[in-house]
C-alpha cells in the first residue's frame, strides 16, 4: 500500500512545488498576481422576473498593484461592476449580475477578466442557475387562437407556482380583447392547480391582432402574471404570390423616363364565389390591372411599376401597399405588400 501512497502524494507535490515557484517568480519579477478562489457560482432557483448578482472575490497575490483592466460579460444580459486596483496583498471583487428576464430555465453565462497579471493576462468567472417565474403558464409562449370564420379555436393554459411556502390561489382573470376572445378558468387536477380555457370568437371578420390575458393571484411578489394572445382570422381568400417583391431594378437619372415593370398575382377562393370590385394603391409609381380568369373564383391582378428617377446615388427603394376590394362582407379588403429597390 505505501508505493500507491506514494504515487498519490506526488501530483500533489508537484502543484505545490510548482505554485511556489511561480509565486517566486512573482516576487522576482516584481509582477502582479491575480488569484480567484471561485470562479465559479451556481445561484440555485431564481425567478426570472427579478434581477441576481454575485461578487467574486478577487486577490493580489503579486508585490505591485493588480489593475483590472475590464471584464467582459459573454452576453448582453450580464452587467459588471469591479474594482479597478488590487494592492498588494489586498482583497477586491468582481460583481456580475443577470436580468431574469433574459434567461429562462438552466443557463450558464461567462465574464472574462482582463488584468495586469503577464502569467495570466484572462481569467473567466461562470454563473449558471435555473430561471423560473412565480406562476407557471403551460404551455408557455403566445397564446394562439387561429382558424378561418366559423371555425372553433381553443387552448387550454395550466396554472401552477414555483413559490414553495404559497396557498397559490387565482383571484382573476381579465383581458384587453373581450371582444375578440372568451376565457373560463377552473380547479386543475392537484391542490395549487388552475386550468384557463381560452375560446376564439368564431364570428370574427378576418384580421390579425395582439392582446393580452391578465392572472391576478395572491402572490404578494408577482400579483399578476400576462400572457400575450395572438387572434387570427384567417380568410379564405387566396393571393399568390403573398407580398409582390420587384427585386433590383433599374432607376432612370433626372429628367428621364423608367421603363415600366410587371407582376402578376393571383387572387382566387377554393369554394364560393367572389368579385373584385376595386384594386387602390398606395403608391403612385404601381398601377394595377384587373382580369377575370374563372369570374368569381380566380382573378389575375397585374401589377406595373414604374421607377421613379434616382435622388440619391445610395440604395432607394420604393414600397406601397395594394389593397384588393371584394364584396365578400367578412372578406372586405386583401392586403398585398409592395417592393422595389434600386440597382
Amino acid at each position: 500500500m505505501r508505493p500507491q501512497l506514494l504515487i498519490l502524494a506526488i501530483p500533489a507535490l508537484i502543484f505545490s512545488h510548482a505554485e511556489a515557484r511561480a509565486q517566486a517568480a512573482a516576487s522576482r519579477d516584481n509582477v502582479a498576481v491575480i488569484d480567484i478562489p471561485a470562479p465559479d457560482h451556481d445561484f440555485g432557483q431564481v425567478y426570472r422576473e427579478g434581477k441576481f448578482s454575485h461578487a467574486f472575490t478577487v486577490r493580489n497575490r503579486g508585490t505591485v498593484d493588480l489593475i483590472i483592466e475590464d471584464v467582459r460579460p459573454s452576453c448582453g444580459c450580464t452587467a459588471a461592476k469591479f474594482d479597478r486596483l488590487i494592492a498588494p496583498g489586498g482583497t477586491g471583487k468582481v460583481e456580475l449580475e443577470v436580468d431574469g428576464s433574459q434567461v429562462h430555465g438552466d443557463f450558464r453565462k461567462s465574464a472574462a477578466v482582463k488584468s495586469s497579471d503577464p502569467y495570466h493576462p484572462s481569467m473567466t468567472l461562470t454563473i449558471s442557475g435555473n430561471a423560473v417565474p412565480y406562476v407557471n403558464v403551460a404551455p408557455e409562449g403566445t397564446v394562439l387562437m387561429h382558424g378561418r370564420y366559423g371555425e372553433k379555436a381553443e387552448q387550454t393554459l395550466t396554472l401552477t407556482t414555483n413559490e414553495k411556502d404559497l396557498d397559490f390561489k387565482v383571484l382573476g382573470v381579465r383581458s384587453n380583447i373581450d371582444d375578440k376572445i372568451t376565457y373560463v378558468l377552473e380547479d386543475g387536477n392537484a391542490p395549487g392547480e388552475y386550468l384557463l380555457h381560452v375560446y376564439k370568437n368564431p364570428k370574427l371578420p378576418t384580421l390579425s391582432t395582439y392582446g393580452s390575458i391578465f392572472v391576478a393571484t395572491n402572490s404578494t411578489k408577482w400579483p399578476e402574471t400576462a400572457v400575450q394572445v395572438h387572434v387570427m382570422t384567417k380568410g379564405s381568400i387566396v393571393i399568390t404570390p403573398s407580398v409582390l417583391n420587384y427585386g433590383a431594378v433599374r432607376f432612370p437619372g433626372e429628367n428621364q423616363s423608367g421603363v415600366p415593370e410587371t407582376r402578376t398575382i393571383t387572387v382566387s377562393r377554393p369554394s364560393g364565389d367572389f368579385k373584385i370590385e376595386q384594386v387602390t394603391v398606395s403608391n403612385p409609381n404601381y398601377r394595377a390591372v384587373v382580369d377575370a380568369v374563372t369570374p368569381g373564383q380566380q382573378y389575375r391582378v397585374q401589377v406595373a411599376f414604374t421607377p421613379p428617377a434616382r435622388k440619391t446615388t445610395a440604395k432607394q427603394t420604393e414600397s406601397g401597399e395594394m389593397i384588393i376590394h371584394t364584396d365578400d362582407p367578412r372578406e372586405p379588403a386583401v392586403r398585398v405588400q409592395l417592393i422595389a429597390r434600386s440597382q
